[in-house]
């Protein structure tokens, strides 16, 4: 609404499945969702858009192959009396700069570690969304973490020092995932570094990390912090959390803490033939529909499979009670 605001005439929201593959052993590469196809949720529910006659640009574009995206830019501004020339030469230089920006980021957070081992001080991690870097989302927790003398890194500034152990117990596909697992992975053998992740629950991809993360900091006995951005309505909770952090860390050095080398890779149990004759495959409900379809489907097919009855208040009560 703010640019509808101003009155401009074209607003040019491209959708972006992939991001660019930044490691090789990752499964894929995609973006988060609404990256991918907000834009769509835009176009098709704002009717202010036809109404004041805003010409309103959302391609899906490959944003992780160079010369298609040269190609495909070319196409939709065709309009616009922009030379092939030109929208190559513009998608070099915005590679080129895209890569410095991310070579800097990298380059400020080694500085930062050799900071770190010079001063013998402590660093915290702290791993979110690119949006959390907004103040008005992370409600300065940043500045509370400098305020305990500790220095502050991102993600994205550790994360190609990182090396994950697979296979890891969820599909490394989205690019935002792939840093924070090798950060975390990095983190884990760290004594002078601890991690606190930013959550923001509406993000339900979010909520996949969660474990994954906790999981590869646990097979070190690091200590590992969430902190849900959404039930953040003050700095008080998160300050007390962040305290929290600081004195255990100042705790285990007192008594001469070590990290213990653990294995984060996940040991997956391979379902065989002889189990679908033998085993119950039990499925929580998740779409009560659907799932009813999911049921039948792999009876059919030899499994024996069961969907759980929907999960309820008293069904949550009755399991706490036992």
């Amino acid at each position: 609404m703010n640019l509808i605001n101003k009155d401009v005439d074209m607003i040019f929201y491209p959708c972006l499945p992939y991001e660019v593959k930044e490691y090789e052993d990752c499964t894929n590469h995609y973006n988060c969702p609404m990256v991918t196809s907000y834009p769509e949720v835009i176009k098709n529910n704002m009717d202010v858009l036809e109404e004041q006659n805003i010409r309103f640009m959302n391609p899906f574009l490959p944003f992780d192959d160079k010369k298609r995206l040269a190609k495909r830019l070319y196409e939709e501004f065709k309009d616009f009396d922009i030379s092939w020339r030109e929208i190559k030469r513009a998608v070099e230089k915005a590679v080129e700069e895209d890569e410095k920006v991310k070579g800097d980021i990298r380059q400020k957070g080694e500085e930062t570690l050799k900071y770190l081992e010079e001063t013998g001080k402590k660093g915290i991690v702290l791993a979110g969304r690119p949006y959390h870097i907004d103040p008005e989302i992370n409600h300065g927790i940043p500045n509370i973490i400098t305020g305990f003398g500790m220095a502050v890194l991102t993600e994205d500034s550790i994360a190609h020092l990182g090396k994950i152990q697979h296979p890891l117990r969820v599909v490394d596909q989205w690019t935002y995932h792939s840093r924070l697992y090798r950060a975390a992975s990095f983190v884990k053998d760290k004594a002078n570094l601890e991690l606190v992740q930013l959550n923001s629950f509406g993000c339900g991809l979010d909520a996949v990390t969660t474990d994954q993360v906790e999981e590869i900091l646990s097979s070190c006995e690091k200590i590992y912090t969430v902190l849900k951005i959404d039930e953040i309505d003050n700095l008080g909770a998160a300050k007390i959390r962040i305290r929290s952090l600081k004195a255990a860390m100042d705790e285990r050095d007192r008594n001469g803490f070590t990290i213990k080398k653990g294995d984060a890779s996940c040991k997956k149990v391979l379902f065989t033939e002889e189990m679908r004759k033998k085993h119950t495959i039990l499925v929580p409900q998740m779409s009560p529909i659907h799932f009813q379809l999911l049921e039948e489907a792999f009876n059919v097919s030899g499994y024996n499979l069961k969907v759980l009855p929907y999960v309820d208040k008293k069904a949550i009560d009755e399991g706490s009670s036992m």
